[in-house]
């Protein structure tokens, strides 16, 4: 291990950040141990610590310390910053859309007669359709890793789509063409570039309109084409652990508050308003001015 008095100013912080993240998480994994009450909701925590013990049903295949927090370290601390720049840009987008957020307030509400009770998952995350409509159209629309490196492990052939639009908009001459690739080849899945074609969305694929992840009996949503958790064997280990927290956030704070854009936009023009949406590239696409005001609910 390198000495921290070697590292750059930077690195220097980024290696005490990880070392700050380990201890806290040991003293969440130490509390779990001792069954203190104080993660008593943490159900993922505690099955990772009740496999980490020494038990003779487990053998030798209970998780290792190292192994225990290289979970924890994965769910608490891999997903934080993807959950938390969609939940940045949804709540933005619920501002900037009051319709749109009136429904998710509608739809929350309906659940439960008394409007404070606590929303339970079995019973209640199911019938949050629309609800989960806006976050997928959300990731659609800023999809927080917008592009995906793999290594191809075999020669392999895609199938892949030129098309032309019409001067009225829609999509026209759709040829379809392979795409040889040979092993050991690395590639860059553009995701983003998948979730605005038009071939799948339509040619409304720039505008927010979270009614596209709904399905009717004249239409399916395209799940082929919705890739910001991937897809396949490999596609994220945390996807329902995601959707489920940002459901409960946002659900919880639309019951309370009503979401405005900031008051030094409000009278500005939408084009304006939509600053709120910026965004940057780094790792991930971070949002950039996301910030909006909360009015308390009668």
């Amino acid at each position: 291990m390198i000495p921290l008095p070697i590292l750059g100013p930077k690195l220097r912080r980024i290696r005490q950040s990880f070392n700050d993240i380990k201890e806290h998480m040991m003293e969440v994994v130490s509390d779990a141990r001792m069954d203190t009450g104080v993660v008593q909701d943490a159900a993922l925590l505690r099955n990772l610590v009740a496999s980490n013990v020494a038990d003779e049903k487990l053998g030798t295949n209970r998780l290792t310390d190292g192994e225990l927090l290289s979970n924890t370290f994965v769910f608490l601390v891999a997903g934080h910053e993807t959950t938390s720049h969609t939940l940045s840009f949804m709540v933005a987008l619920l501002a900037l859309y009051p319709l749109v957020q009136r429904r998710v307030y509608e739809e929350v509400q309906s659940l439960c007669d008394d409007p404070s009770a606590i929303l339970n998952y079995k019973e209640h995350m199911p019938k949050l359709v629309y609800t989960t409509a806006v976050f997928y159209e959300t990731l659609r629309l800023f999809t927080v890793a917008p592009r995906l490196g793999r290594v191809v492990l075999a020669d392999t052939t895609l199938v892949a789509r030129r098309f032309k639009t019409t001067l009225d908009g829609n999509v026209s001459e759709v040829e379809e063409y392979p795409v040889h690739i040979k092993q050991g080849s690395n590639i860059i899945m553009d995701i983003s570039a998948v979730h605005m074609n038009p071939i799948h969305w339509g040619m409304d694929v720039h505008k927010f309109r979270p009614e596209r992840f709904i399905d009717t009996p004249s239409y399916r949503w395209p799940r082929e084409a919705f890739l910001a958790f991937s897809t396949g064997p490999r596609s994220c280990i945390g996807q329902r652990f995601s959707t489920t927290e940002s459901l409960c956030l946002v659900s919880t704070l639309v019951r309370k508050y009503e979401i405005c854009v900031p008051l030094d936009l409000r009278s500005k023009p939408f084009s304006r308003q939509r600053s709120i949406v910026d965004w940057k590239t780094w790792l991930t696409m971070t949002p950039s001015n996301a910030r909006v005001s909360l009015r308390r609910r009668n």
